[in-house]
């Protein structure tokens, strides 16, 4: 219990070091993509699922149990994952050779707890270099994103288990390269219900200092987040098994404003508007602090998985985004599959639309369980 109440005491340090949180935006975009098919098929309410090694992206606390469906039901086995995303067909023209792709991979180590580790990568694909005429002499590479996770994961009790994850973060912008570290902090409660397991998740992500590229004046914060989530195993019998899986998303960027920017701020917003508004109204819009717990600040999720037979899983899922007005319904839904053949599990999944050319995405998983 110890070593749990340091990881939680070092998590409010670091928190406390950033309450000022820069100038409201975020860098270290890479770190908003999360990933895994299944969790994008489920529309991303992914924080209280367990058993799943992709779960280190979403609440690290989900590694502490790792089944493996080939083994009896109290044994844990290993599992191995990758992703790939061709991020290049909502942008156009401008996204050649974007993409996205993690390697994922964790292992129980008994009464010791599970370890993990996790790459992610991000492309952030080519510009096409002219000088005095438009025709273009070269395309330059706009350089490579990337994340290195170390994961652990225990059970605390029967019912809860806790989780950490350390993150390295290098982003590139041309020619300047910037570097941090985050931690994220999770818990999932198993509650004792047996007509309807449920279970309940929750993880702060990407707590760590500011990320630069050219000086501290110019730093952004990271894209701080706090997720919970529920999933519920409705129904289950030897064959058939439905899950409803749900959660929201805080984010929390900003925890207190500069007063002097603040106040600057205010009047140069008043000084364009017929009806003024107060400086909490000021901080209710921009989510500052407690106010990013708002409804209208939260992203909603909610998912169904169905399984037949352990083989084959459909999967459908809507993801509603704080500041997004998508036109039609079907924008925000998500929805792929899943094959499960002895060792190994494949996920396919179609994403919500985005980018100018409002394009859904393909994606791909692929799991080995040993």
């Amino acid at each position: 219990m110890i070593r749990y109440l340091s990881l939680v005491v070092s998590v409010l340090l670091l928190i406390s070091n950033t309450a000022f949180a820069g100038p409201g935006r975020t860098g270290a975009q890479i770190l908003n993509l999360g990933g895994g098919a299944r969790a994008r098929a489920l529309g991303d309410a992914f924080s209280a699922v367990s058993g799943d090694v992709t779960t280190s992206l979403w609440n690290p606390s989900g590694l502490a149990y790792l089944p493996d469906s080939n083994l009896s039901s109290d044994r844990k086995g290993s599992q191995l994952s990758m992703f790939y995303s061709d991020m290049s067909a909502p942008f156009g023209e401008a996204g050649e050779g974007m993409y996205y792709t993690f390697i994922s991979g964790a292992m129980p180590l008994g009464d010791i707890g599970t370890i993990g580790a996790t790459l992610q990568l991000n492309g952030q694909g080519t510009i096409p270099v002219t000088v005095d005429s438009p025709e273009v002499i070269r395309n330059d590479n706009l350089g490579t994103n990337m994340v290195f996770t170390l994961s652990y994961a225990d059970y605390l009790t029967d019912s809860i288990a806790m989780g950490i994850n350390g993150k390295m973060i290098r982003m590139v912008l041309g020619t300047e390269t910037g570097s941090s570290y985050a931690v994220d902090l999770g818990l999932q409660y198993h509650v004792p219900f047996d007509p309807i397991p449920t279970t309940i998740g929750m993880v702060i992500q990407n707590v760590g200092p500011d990320i630069s590229f050219i000086d501290e004046n110019q730093a952004d914060p990271l894209p701080r987040m706090f997720r919970i989530g529920t999933s519920m195993s409705l129904y289950r019998d030897r064959y058939n098994h439905f899950r409803l899986v749900s959660g929201i998303t805080s984010y929390i960027d900003k925890l207190s404003e500069n007063e002097e920017e603040l106040l600057a701020d205010l009047e140069r917003v008043n000084a364009e508007r017929a009806e003024k508004i107060t400086k909490e109204q000021l901080l209710s819009d921009r989510g500052v602090g407690i106010r990013a717990f708002e409804w209208r600040h939260l992203q909603k999720n909610v998912g169904v998985e169905y399984w037949l037979g352990n083989i084959l899983a459909m999967r459908v899922g809507y993801k509603s985004e704080p500041g997004i007005n998508l036109p039609e319904f079907t924008d925000h839904l998500t929805y792929g599959i899943g094959v499960k053949v002895y060792l190994f599990n494949l996920d396919i999944t179609y994403g919500p639309r985005f980018g100018p050319a409002q394009e859904r995405l393909l994606e791909a998983t692929g799991i080995i369980a040993f």
